[in-house]
C-alpha cells in the first residue's frame, strides 16, 4: 500500500477528531471565538514543536505571504462557515463548500498534469457524491430566505480553496509545508485574539463564564489533532497526488458523523448510510 494512501487516510482521520471535538463544544454550548483561539494556539505550539524537531524552519518572505494566505483561507474560512450556518440549512451549506475538493482536483489536473486511471476516476467520484449526500436530511426546509447565503458559501468555498491548494501549490514550489502551517496558525491564533479582545463583552466577566472555559477547553483539545491532520495532509501533498488525495482528505466530516453516532447516539439516516458504502467503495476503487 502506498505511502501517501496511508497519510491520507490518517490525515483525514485526525482532523476528523479535531472536526468532532468542535462539535463537543457547540453541543456543550462552547464559546466559538474562544473556540478556534484555542484550536489555533495548539496548532502553532504543535507546528513549532514539529519545526524544531524536525529542524525543517524556513521564514523566508515567500513563506511567510504563503503562510497569511492559507491562514487567510483557513481562519476566515471557518468564521464564514459558521455565519452561513447561522442563515441557512446545513444540508446545502455542507456539499457547496465541499466543492474546494473540485476546484483543487482541478487544479492539479489542468496546472499540474497530474492524470488518473479510470477506476480511480470513479473511486474519486464516489468520494465526492458521498460528501454531497452526507449532510442531506429530507426533513429539513431547502428554502433559502437570506439571499447573504449564496456569497458566504461562495466565498468559504474559495478560502478552504486557499488553505488546501496553497498547500498543494507550495509543495511544488519545494516550500516548507511545516513552517506554511505553522504561520497560517499563528495567523489564526492572532486573529481570533483581536475578535475577542474587540467583542462587546466585558473580557472578566466572560473569562469566568461557563461558555468560555468549555471552548477553550474543546479548542485546545481540537487543535492538537488539527495540528496532526493537516502535518499529514502536507506531508502526503509531497508524497502522492493531489487529485486523489484531496477527496480522501475530505472525508473527515465522516469520522465526524460516525463518532457522533457512536458517542451522541444518534441514528444513522439512510443517506448517511449511502454515504458510507459510497465512501468505502470509493476508497477501495482508488487502490485498485
Amino acid at each position: 500500500m502506498s505511502l501517501w494512501f496511508i497519510l491520507a487516510l490518517l490525515s483525514s482521520l485526525t482532523f476528523g477528531l479535531a472536526g468532532f471535538l468542535m462539535k463537543v463544544s457547540s453541543v456543550k454550548k462552547g464559546d466559538h471565538d474562544f473556540l478556534l483561539w484555542g484550536l489555533y494556539l495548539t496548532g502553532s505550539l504543535g507546528f513549532l514543536w514539529w519545526m524544531v524537531k524536525t529542524r525543517d524552519m524556513d521564514f523566508s518572505c515567500t513563506v511567510l505571504i504563503a503562510g497569511v494566505i492559507v491562514g487567510i483561507g483557513s481562519a476566515f474560512g471557518n468564521l464564514l462557515f459558521m455565519k452561513a450556518l447561522d442563515i441557512g440549512p446545513a444540508s446545502l451549506t455542507s456539499p457547496v463548500v465541499n466543492g474546494n475538493i473540485v476546484l483543487m482536483i482541478g487544479m492539479s489536473m489542468l496546472i499540474y498534469g497530474e492524470t488518473i486511471t479510470v477506476s480511480e476516476t470513479a473511486g474519486v467520484a464516489l468520494l465526492v457524491i458521498a460528501m454531497m449526500i452526507l449532510p442531506v436530511d429530507p426533513n429539513e426546509s431547502l428554502k433559502i430566505r437570506n439571499k447573504r447565503w449564496y456569497a458566504l458559501v461562495f466565498i468559504t468555498m474559495l478560502l478552504f480553496f486557499f488553505r488546501n491548494g496553497g498547500l498543494k501549490i507550495t509543495e511544488e514550489m519545494h516550500l516548507s509545508g511545516t513552517s506554511i502551517l505553522f504561520v497560517s496558525y499563528v495567523f489564526g491564533f492572532f486573529w481570533f485574539t483581536f475578535q475577542i479582545f474587540h467583542r462587546k463583552l466585558q473580557i472578566p466577566s466572560l473569562v469566568s463564564s461557563v461558555r468560555f472555559r468549555t471552548g477553550v477547553f474543546w479548542g485546545l483539545a481540537a487543535g492538537i489533532f488539527s495540528f496532526a491532520g493537516m502535518q499529514l495532509y502536507a506531508v502526503a501533498l509531497n508524497q502522492g497526488p493531489a487529485t486523489l488525495i484531496a477527496p480522501i482528505f475530505s472525508t473527515n466530516s465522516l469520522v465526524v458523523a460516525l463518532l457522533s453516532i457512536l458517542i451522541y447516539r444518534e441514528q444513522l439516516s439512510l443517506f448517511q448510510t449511502l454515504s458510507l458504502i459510497l465512501l468505502f467503495s470509493g476508497l477501495i476503487l482508488i487502490r485498485i
